[in-house]
């Protein structure tokens, strides 16, 4: 697999340098074909990417209604939940930025139905599928999970969006997109910081099986990079 390793020397470097490169792509897209969809991702890098995007000069001439916005998963809880990936992002990012609410892609929230019914409902509102992503944003866990894609689980081959009731990280109920559709994305960015994740790194690095390490199956159809910090570095051979 063509997957190139960026290492930076602090959790803030990795996320400014991100989000330098993801404007950069925004832009030359724009330019270029006239929309960006860009797939961003929760946990604590990939929200702090989104909040380093916000502070980069040039942000605010980006033409909002070109952007396009999608979540990789979301925890199944009701909307405007501090717990909720979408309002994380909007935090960070999306309620300081000129972006129509009809393009953010959101997953839907607990309003009492059931997760599976969840499902079924983003599935319909989109029933000519999904696009092939400009970027795709994954951060990881410890254990190697990516999305809400984790080791031991089903992971939804052959369908684009999985529900699920038995997260081993709370919430238990999420949906997320699969690999297949993650994968169709052009560049595929793994975001990750810190000594926790330096394992995981490793077995990504290394191509550990899926079902071992979930995040090693993410792959790019132009590129796969894994950003990183010195510490989720360092237990890389070679």
């Amino acid at each position: 697999m063509n997957r190139r390793l960026e290492v930076m020397p602090t959790r803030l470097a990795v996320e400014a340098r991100v989000a330098s490169e993801l404007l950069a792509v925004v832009r030359s897209t724009i330019a270029s074909r006239g929309r960006v969809d860009v797939v961003v991702t929760g946990g604590s890098v990939g929200i702090g990417t989104l909040a380093a995007l916000a502070r980069t000069p040039g942000v605010g001439d980006v033409d909002w209604t070109r952007v396009h916005v999608w979540w990789g998963d979301e925890r199944f809880v009701p909307a405007g939940s501090p717990d909720r990936n979408e309002q994380q992002a909007k935090d960070a990012l999306f309620s300081q930025v000129a972006i129509p609410e009809r393009n953010l892609n959101i997953f839907p929230a607990d309003h009492g139905q059931s997760v599976d019914e969840a499902r079924e409902e983003f599935v319909a509102e989109h029933p000519e599928g999904f696009p092939a992503f400009d970027v795709v944003l994954n951060g990881i866990g410890p254990d190697g999970h990516a999305a809400s894609l984790f080791p031991g689980l089903p992971h939804g081959e052959g369908e684009d969006v999985i529900a699920l009731t038995n997260s081993p990280k709370p919430p238990a109920n999420r949906l997320s997109f699969t690999f297949g559709v993650l994968n169709r994305g052009y560049r595929v960015w793994i975001v990750a910081a810190g000594a926790d994740k330096s394992e995981a790194v490793a077995r990504i690095m290394a191509d550990f099986p899926e079902s071992e390490t979930p995040a090693a199956a993410l792959c790019g159809e132009i590129e796969t990079v894994v950003w990183v910090d010195a510490d989720a570095a360092a237990a890389v051979s070679g």
